[in-house]
């Protein structure tokens, strides 16, 4: 028994440790966007090109995840996966041009894909194998990854570190984290039985789970992207203005380490509609103060309600796949980075029309549809 619970503990460090590198290093690279903006002399609309690219070596990424996890397991796969997007991460940092950054991120972006599928399938199984919820644990660390992540790319920039520079030190970390945590033994799928559904066999759970996915990622997405504007339509300065999104993420990750404890009490299908129900508050608490300190306390509240709906997501998209070959859990991620990509234009499209704060309305849309819909985070009987 203790030789058990040791492995399940190595397993849950190692697994916390991928979600961190992933954090971290997809944070770094965040960090350097403005920075390549003013050296590449581009505008918005060639970078954004750029980005997407990024965006679409993410979703090749994630449709390749199940191939790759046949082939190696989910563990090794996301292992070998986190040392790739490291070695990657310098490529766009040192981008010497619109159409060579493109090309970056889109390889890095694919990695990011496949990372981000593998590891949340080799969580679910080490979930599975503790028996008892840790995917919010595992989210966590991602949160905290990207927070310092953030933090050290703002002091590599001030201390005019060169961004190749930079990418070594992301890179030595990766280093030290991966021969910390490595995959072996984590993850092995159960051995299949008559009594175990195939993924196949769920296709309408899977889109149930996708479709909430979607609405959750679209709600976080709209929330990053223009909470700070909205607390500058209300009078915020430019120093304080981001200080609604810090908000947001503080409850968001603090979410994500009470979020295993409160899925044993609560259960899914109460967190999910939890979550709906605090999402379109916080932001009707937002809108109607009509003040940053408003906007700042709607967006706390935002970032607790949806801190645990994706990992709580990605547990049942696995256990619609228990064969542990990531299919299911390739549907759902996909379709929610979709939602991601799809909140932030769709909420300024319509601001054009109607202005920032009745667009953001929206949000409180989605937070009814989670609510309604979260009846498919029940869990089935086999």
């Amino acid at each position: 028994m203790d030789e058990q619970q040791g492995a399940g503990r190595t397993a849950v460090r190692s697994v916390s440790a991928w979600f961190f590198l992933n954090g971290f290093t997809l944070a770094a690279w965040v960090a350097h966007v403005p920075r390549l903006k003013e050296d590449l002399h581009t505008t918005t609309g060639p970078l954004g090109l750029a980005l997407l690219c990024m965006s679409a070596g993410a979703v090749l990424g994630m449709t390749l995840a199940p191939r790759v996890t046949r082939r190696v397991g989910a563990a090794r796969a996301a292992w070998r996966a986190g040392t790739v997007m490291a070695l990657l991460l310098g490529f766009p940092l040192s981008a010497g041009s619109v159409p060579g950054l493109g090309l970056a991120l889109l390889a890095f972006g694919a990695a990011n894909g496949i990372m981000d599928v593998t590891m949340n399938t080799a969580a679910a199984a080490v979930e599975r194998d503790l028996g008892r919820p840790v995917m919010s644990a595992f989210h966590g660390w991602f949160s905290v990854g990207m927070v310092l992540g953030v933090l050290g790319g703002v002091a590599a920039l001030s201390a005019g570190l060169p961004p190749l520079a930079h990418a070594g030190g992301v890179l030595a970390l990766a280093g030290v984290l991966l021969f910390a945590a490595p995959p072996t033994g984590i993850g092995t799928p159960p051995a299949p039985t008559e009594a175990a559904p195939a993924a196949g066999g769920n296709s309408g759970r899977v889109f149930a789970l996708a479709a909430l996915a979607f609405v959750s990622m679209f709600l976080e997405g709209a929330v990053a992207d223009w909470a700070g504007l909205l607390s500058a339509g209300f009078g915020a300065d430019s120093a304080t203005a981001p200080l609604a999104y810090v908000a947001f993420t503080v409850t968001w990750a603090a979410g994500r380490f009470a979020g295993d404890a409160l899925t044993r009490a609560a259960g899914d299908v109460v967190m999910g509609r939890l979550g709906g129900v605090l999402a379109a508050a916080g932001i009707l608490v937002g809108v109607l103060s009509e003040s940053p300190l408003g906007v700042a306390a709607g967006c706390a509240v935002i970032g607790l309600g949806l801190a645990n709906v994706v990992p709580i997501l990605f547990r049942a998209a696995a256990a619609v796949d228990p064969s542990g070959r990531g299919t299911a859990m390739a549907t759902v991620t996909g379709v929610g980075y979709a939602g991601f990509l799809v909140g932030p234009p769709a909420v300024g499209f319509l601001a054009e029309a109607v202005g920032l704060p009745r667009a953001l309305l929206l949000v409180v849309v989605g937070g009814v549809a989670l609510t309604a819909g979260a009846g498919a985070l029940r869990p089935r009987a086999r």
